[in-house]
């Protein structure tokens, strides 16, 4: 039930990108015209080679722009699908600072049409082009019908090409195109002319901030849709990067108000103001002596050689797209209950895992799905895992580093108990890929003396009415002992608006634990206290959450909205907290009381 628990990921694949506003957008001709450019082989391809073709589709495209990848194996569908009624697709790549990585794109991804060469944006200046991914129709005289998105989807879900598609069938029917211009949105052409100099510069002032905040994820290999490991991609992405940390979309971190918590993902005001007077400045690189080394990333156990080492037991297959929530079961074999003092969670691919979580279950139910499913493994909606579990066992989000316990204090893991990952996996690379993500276990080396336990704090009763933009729905926990938070954590869907936790103290007064203003279902996060609050028995901690079913809310699944109420899946709704523990006073070294 704790679905799509994601997390810290900096500047990351799902709703970095506002668009950036073009100050000067580039005439928009009517007619594509005559072009030639070479591809990335050094061939020369040339529009009169498609004369006879009877509609030539033009798509300007990035090798780091994650609207552009996500939408790539969509493209090349409509390219084998279209091919038999003499249609062609070329590829444009306009952004000067990514010819040099542009080969090693087309082949990586597999991309079956020719992928052309304009460095210089000359092309793209011609015919208008303000952003990648835009698509262009033209029929067989050349004349532009079309100019726009792919389709309408967004970033987080898989796409469709609908619009592409039914501007083709209507230049091939010989119709007018129903809607011929349509709002691209992704990533800028790079236009950008980078100052020599300036009060703020990427080496001294700029790199140290990125490096430390997003670097993590944002660097080859991992999950980040560019890297900003260096200055030209950065500077070639400043105009997202500003939009991202002028918002507060980047780096993602929701509470605004509670307790202090441990890996808290801010930026200080005095951060995101050199970045946008560097941007504003025309990225100046400044002096190379003075960029920051790259922090070092640990590939192996970050702490060390686990004492047990779980996994599915083979790889598994993840397709492009958005959003596939896996379970592998990880049977543990032991006869005697252990103590686990840590958990961590080592991906086995970081371009595509976006979070991971462990379950326990006792019950059997598990080995059931994996079995019904007959993969390996078993599909899952992003939320209740098959079968309610009988504890949890950490998890992984990008950015995020293992850590034990405080001293004396475990997890218990029940002999023959089946440990159990659930795996977003978010692939928008264009291509297939492979991961086998391993848990490591680390038992505890002293002697414990207080479990952790898990409350869950649950209203199942609600209704969510349609059109209502602010419904609020509230759930209680009576604390009947004396208690420490270690951990909390609010859970809903998509509608979701806002999200508090608050500790009404027995004697008057209350203590916030965490408060979330813009819900995000993709952005949810176990916060763990940096100072662990005491509790006196008679507290009650209230759950309150509001939910956002109008037509404004953009990630209302109904259009239009209509009653929701308790459920598992992502188009149903839940309110739910959860508040992991440990109980004062407890000394499971001592023996118990007869």
């Amino acid at each position: 039930m704790r679905d799509a628990v994601a997390l810290p990921l900096v500047l990351a694949v799902a709703a970095v990108l506002g668009t950036p506003a073009v100050a000067d957008p580039p005439a928009r001709p009517k007619s594509l015209g005559a072009f030639e450019l070479s591809d990335v082989e050094g061939n020369r391809v040339s529009s009169a080679g498609f004369s006879g073709r009877k509609a030539l589709v033009l798509l300007f495209t990035s090798t780091q722009c994650p609207e552009c990848q996500r939408c790539l194996p969509q493209i090349a569908a409509v390219a084998k699908d279209y091919a038999s009624r003499e249609v062609a697709v070329l590829a444009v790549n306009p952004n000067g600072n990514e010819q040099g990585e542009l080969e090693a794109w087309v082949r990586d991804r597999e991309v079956p049409f020719p992928t052309l060469r304009d460095g210089d944006h000359g092309l793209a200046d011609r015919l208008g082009i303000e952003i990648t991914p835009t698509v262009l129709v033209a029929d067989a005289a050349g004349d532009i019908r079309y100019r726009g998105r792919v389709d309408s989807s967004r970033m987080g879900e898989e796409s469709t090409g609908a619009d592409l598609r039914a501007a083709l069938d209507a230049v091939l029917d010989g119709r007018e195109v129903a809607t011929p211009e349509t709002p691209a949105a992704g990533c800028a052409v790079r236009r950008r002319e980078i100052a020599k100099t300036g009060d703020v510069t990427w080496s001294k002032h700029v790199a140290p901030i990125v490096f430390e905040n997003c670097a993590g994820c944002h660097r080859p290999g991992n999950i980040g849709p560019m890297p900003l490991t260096d200055f030209a991609h950065a500077s070639a992405f400043a105009e997202e990067l500003k939009s991202a940390v002028t918002a507060k979309r980047m780096p993602p971190w929701k509470p605004v108000a509670g307790q202090e918590f441990i890996g808290e993902r801010r930026l200080t005001r005095e951060q995101i103001d050199l970045i946008v007077k560097w941007v504003d400045g025309g990225t100046p690189e400044g002096d190379p002596k003075e960029e920051p080394e790259l922090p070092e990333f640990p590939d192996g156990w970050a702490m060390g050689e686990p004492d047990m080492v779980l996994d599915a037991g083979a790889d598994f297959d993840v397709k492009p797209g958005p959003d596939l929530y896996w379970h592998f079961v990880m049977p543990t074999k032991w006869t005697e209950d252990k103590w686990v003092a840590a958990v961590e969670v080592r991906p086995g691919n970081r371009r595509i895992v976006h979070h991971v979580l462990g379950y326990i279950d006792q019950t059997g139910m598990a080995d059931r799905l994996d079995e019904e499913d007959g993969r390996l493994g078993y599909k899952g909606s992003g939320a209740f895992p098959g079968f309610v579990p009988t504890g949890e066992m950490g998890g992984w989000t990008p950015g995020f580093f293992a850590r034990p316990l405080p001293d004396g204090v475990a997890r218990k893991l029940a002999k023959n108990a089946r440990l159990v990952i659930q795996v977003h996996y978010n692939n928008p690379t264009g291509k297939a890929h492979r991961d086998r993500t391993q848990v490591g276990l680390y038992f505890a080396k002293t002697p414990v003396k207080r479990q952790l336990y898990q409350a869950r704090i649950l209203n199942p009763w609600f209704k969510l009415p349609a059109g209502d933009g602010a419904h609020e729905v509230q759930a209680t926990w009576p604390v009947n002992r004396d208690i420490t938070v270690i951990s909390v954590m609010p859970h809903c869907h998509l509608l979701g608006k806002e999200a508090r936790m608050v500790a009404e103290l027995p004697k008057g007064g209350a203590e916030s634990l965490v408060e979330i203003a813009d819900w995000d279902f993709k952005w949810q996060d176990t916060y763990v206290l940096k100072n662990p609050l005491r509790l006196p028995s008679g507290t009650r901690i209230r759950l309150t959450m509001v939910y956002d079913n109008s037509e404004k809310n953009p990630r209302n699944p109904f259009r239009p909205p209509r009653e929701v109420r308790w459920g598992e899946k992502t188009t149903e709704e839940m309110c739910l907290g959860y508040v992991n523990y440990v109980r004062n006073g407890e000394d499971l070294t001592k023996p118990k009381k007869k």
